[in-house]
């Protein structure tokens, strides 16, 4: 334990010196990131934020895994590759974002081929996890599932989980900031050696990403780093049987993803929006040109505020995701 916490802790002072450099090689190059535009005036001047910082955490924490090789598992191939190659569709997306110097890179149909298309290389690379009884929150209570039923469910994790991170990431620091959370949680959770020697480094990279990553940020994950870390914990939340309480554990990604959801739905059967803008996190934000009515309040706070506030959030919830599954 103690040889674990203090290569976690060498691996976020690594992680700050890599994400600086990292950072400014970017900018040095020129390779920035590519401001949406989404109508009313929100981010234009974060406009050529170096990104790809998600590169930074998967290099180091598979340098981290190497280290552990001993403590290497079946539950952490999963999780790095699941990482890895959610991750590769994340870097094709940035990487094409950048060829053509514009916010989009793939399309959204074309993500959601490749992620399933990577869903069942992991289903068939790992075919004993889905003999792993998933638990039902707040009861003792577990069942497993047929194994056709479990490539399912395995799609349903990893969309949700990979796509939810990847809106998250829309503040300096939110999405980085929950997925320690997220990550601590399952800590607390799942203390066996194994699960630290692999779940500590990464909490630790993060800690020193984030030294970067806040506002205002200097680097950002971009879709490699979103799309790795929503598979990271989606991976979590099937190798630990937790998938059922993952919407507690990972509250935030869900609000994320539902005020999507809602405000597209409420737009097309009404024509009006609830949201100033969604996700929701932006709705909190100052925003110029909103020729449009909405029906929530209009909130303005700094970002940092709204980052800290959904932190907090997403701390509570991960609280009550911790007390739907311990025993």
């Amino acid at each position: 334990m103690p040889r674990i916490v203090g290569i976690s802790l060498l691996f976020t002072v690594l992680a700050a010196i890599t994400a600086t450099l990292f950072a400014w090689f970017m900018r040095k190059e020129e390779l920035g990131q590519r401001i949406r535009d989404y109508g009313p005036q929100l981010h234009e001047k974060k406009s050529g934020t170096p990104t790809m910082g998600g590169m930074v955490i998967i290099v180091l924490w598979g340098i981290a895994i190497g280290i552990f090789h001993n403590d290497i598992s079946r539950d952490t191939l999963f999780i790095f590759s699941s990482a890895l190659l959610f991750g590769g569709i994340g870097l094709l997306d940035d990487l094409l974002s950048q060829i053509h110097k514009r916010s989009l890179g793939l399309l959204a149909r074309q993500k959601i081929l490749l992620s399933l298309f990577v869903t069942l290389i992991l289903f068939f690379s790992f075919p004993s996890l889905s003999r792993i009884a998933i638990l039902i929150p707040f009861s003792l209570a577990t069942f497993i599932l047929p194994r056709a039923a479990f490539f399912f469910l395995l799609c349903g994790v990893f969309l949700s989980t990979t796509n939810s991170m990847n809106l998250t990431d829309g503040l300096d620091g939110l999405a980085t900031g929950t997925s320690i959370i997220v990550l601590v949680a399952y800590v607390m959770l799942f203390h066996d050696h194994v699960t630290l020697a692999t779940i500590l480094p990464l909490i630790g990279i993060l800690i020193g990403f984030l030294w970067v990553n806040t506002y205002p940020a200097r680097l950002f994950l971009g879709d490699v780093g979103s799309f790795a870390l929503g598979a990271v914990i989606g991976a979590l939340a099937l190798t630990t049987g937790t998938s059922l309480s993952l919407p507690l554990l990972a509250g935030l990604l869900v609000a994320e993803s539902a005020s999507v959801i809602v405000q597209v739905t409420y737009f097309r059967l009404t024509g009006r929006r609830i949201f100033k803008i969604s996700p929701f996190h932006h709705h909190f934000e100052a925003a110029e040109g909103i020729g449009y009515k909405y029906l929530l309040p209009n909130i303005e706070w700094a970002e940092p505020k709204i980052v800290t506030r959904l932190w907090i959030a997403q701390v509570i919830l991960a609280g009550i995701g911790i007390l739907s599954i311990y025993r």
